[in-house]
């Protein structure tokens, strides 16, 4: 399974490479005993079953069985195969691999591409030295404008290529690497009119691009002088191609794995403002659209089957970004590794624009709300551009959205969407599935029960109100949670909303003592004085009171959207028979939908 790799180099790897200091370099880990112990990498779990045995020099975890030693456990986490991952610890350690058996032209490639990374290595040394010497600069002065401190900065190795130096980076390099190396990387272009060489790169504020492995491939640079190509990329080279890299994703890997969950943006600035104020698990696509080959490049972060990683597209809210973000969405829909969200921002703002304004809460609370299934989004999308209310705005829709539906895996999801077009353009279902089966689909309407809208009763509300109320009194971060969650309405009646008020009057003065609100019930307040007895008279299930109130506050929650829900579905209907425009009401609807599965998920 080495490959070339001799097998007293493979022992010298596993030897010179400390099992607990790499393995420490993913996973925390503690010391009890003769071992390490932390949360397996490679399964869900909530006790610490993954143990690192340092002086046998192996690994191994007791819930999902998975073991070995350095090499296998680089090669698993990493999603690579075991001489690239054995290649990477020797790297790590400084031992040299032996080519003997390389041919000579494989010789060379290694080499040739051995001297670009080398000479990208350089010249990213070479720029940041160039940002940071010295008096200010116009590259610091933009990062400064833009709100990056020097930390984030130094993070992502920014770096500065100074306007009026065409050849410094040039006659920097050029005697150890010479000037084949340098051209074929991308880092200098030869002059057409007199033969003499020059930096690619001027004037920019520079980006180094690297691989999942950390390693410096390419480099982009944002224009400091006005100049017409706003962003500049190296070229295609044996190193780099820009529709399989992801900016930022050596960076974010560990939080991409910790948290299963990944941002996608479009530009540089988006993600390094993204880490800036906490979302490290952003990374960037270089001027694509996200494509089937970065969902290859993400597969070595999925989790265990049967859980995906989450991808959220998080482009520009203009039309660009939602063309970048439309672009093949089909094809990665059923890749059993991934769930892809479309993440709608605000017309006119990019990911830095809003998280700027809105912070990491904003941010959390937009993914919540408006981050929409590929099939939901598709559908948002051409409703903007075909009028439902004409039955050639229907078919039209229905025309477009045929191959998305076609192509879902999940007969669930396709059935379940099909129910969801159905009811928002009025039409019978097995209409569309008969446009289904005359593009080449074999496919049936399911027999099932005829679903009705979910009819609210006021006393399930009123009772978990109550429920919730009867828990708050007497627990300071119930209250708290229950009154952010739900403000004073959660106690449904108006005895209840009297006694949160005058818990809010008392503020630190209530120790949370039930029994001492009734000192501050004037002989005006019978009412509430038997409200609040008849309150502490109500039993308690056993449990934990925060965990009862948070299954409390979700019902409610849920309560409350889903009578929300039937009100707009009532409005739609009407909107409908009076030939309305119903645009903002099915947009309302998907939207509210999007919080229903949230709650429910």
């Amino acid at each position: 399974m080495s490959g070339l790799i001799p097998p007293e180099i493979i022992e010298e790897i596993i030897e010179r490479n400390d099992i607990v200091e790499v393995i420490g370099e993913y996973v925390p880990l503690k010391k009890r005993g003769r071992n390490y112990f932390g949360l397996c990498p490679f399964h869900q779990e909530d006790t610490e079953s993954f143990a690192v045995n340092q002086d046998k020099r192996f690994y191994n975890c007791f819930g999902c069985g998975k073991g070995g030693n350095v090499i296998g456990f680089v090669r698993d986490i990493e999603g690579i195969t075991f001489p690239e991952a054995a290649r990477k610890l020797a790297e790590r350690a400084g031992i040299r691999i032996p080519e003997n058996e390389l041919s000579p032209a494989a010789r060379q490639n290694l080499e040739l591409r051995r001297q670009m990374l080398d000479a990208n290595q350089a010249a990213k040394a070479f720029y940041q030295q160039a940002l940071w010497a010295g008096n200010q600069n116009s590259g610091q002065a933009y990062l400064q404008k833009r709100g990056l401190s020097p930390e984030i900065c130094k993070r992502f190795s920014l770096g500065y290529a100074a306007e009026s130096q065409w050849q410094a980076l040039y006659d920097h390099l050029k005697t150890k690497f010479g000037e084949s190396v340098l051209t074929q990387v991308g880092l200098i272009s030869k002059s057409a009119k007199n033969g003499r060489y020059y930096d690619k790169f001027h004037g920019r504020l520079m980006f180094p691009i690297c691989d999942y492995q950390g390693r410096t491939i390419a480099f982009g640079g944002r224009t400091l002088t006005g100049d017409a190509a706003k962003y500049l990329n190296s070229m295609n080279t044996p190193l780099f191609n820009k529709s399989q890299v992801l900016y930022g994703l050596d960076i974010a890997a560990p939080a991409v794995r910790q948290s299963r969950q990944i941002f996608i943006m479009e530009g540089y600035m988006d993600v390094i403002a993204a880490h800036q104020f906490g979302i490290s698990n952003a990374v960037a696509t270089l001027g694509t659209a996200f494509t089937e080959a970065h969902s290859r490049l993400l597969k070595r972060y999925a989790p265990e089957p049967p859980q995906k990683l989450m991808v959220y597209l998080a482009f520009d809210g203009d039309q660009a970004g939602a063309k970048a973000a439309g672009g093949g969405l089909n094809k990665l829909r059923n890749l059993d590794y991934i769930d892809v969200r479309i993440l709608v921002l605000p017309p006119g703002q990019d990911p830095d624009d809003f998280i700027r304004a809105q912070g990491p809460e904003g941010w959390r609370d937009l993914v919540a709300r408006s981050a929409y299934p590929i099939l939901d989004y598709l559908l948002r999308q051409a409703l903007e551009h075909h009028d439902i209310e004409h039955a050639g705005g229907k078919s039209g829709l229905v025309a477009e959205l045929l191959p998305a539906i076609a192509a879902t895996g999940s007969d669930v999801e396709r059935n379940g969407f099909i129910r969801q077009l159905a009811q928002i353009l009025q039409v019978d279902a097995e209409s569309i599935y008969a446009d289904l089966r005359r593009s080449g689909l074999r496919i049936r309407m399911p027999r099932e029960q005829a679903v009705h809208p979910a009819a609210l009763k006021e006393p399930v509300i009123h009772k978990a109100g109550y429920f919730l109320l009867r828990l708050a009194i007497e627990n300071r971060k119930v209250f708290t949670e229950a009154l952010a969650d739900l403000e004073e309405g959660f106690a449904n009646v108006p005895e209840g909303m009297r006694l949160i008020s005058l818990i809010k009057e008392l503020a630190d003065e209530y120790d949370f003592q039930p029994a001492t609100l009734f000192n501050h019930i004037d002989a005006n307040g019978e009412g509430l004085r038997k409200f609040l007895l008849k309150l502490l008279q109500a039993d308690l299930p056993e449990g934990d009171p925060e965990q009862l109130a948070a299954e409390a506050i979700k019902g409610m929650k849920l309560s409350l959207l889903l009578e929300q829900k039937e009100r707009l579905r009532q409005e739609l209907n009407a909107a409908l028979a009076a030939k309305e425009d119903v645009k903002d009401l099915l947009l309302q609807q998907m939207a509210l939908d999007k919080r229903l599965e949230n709650l429910k998920g």
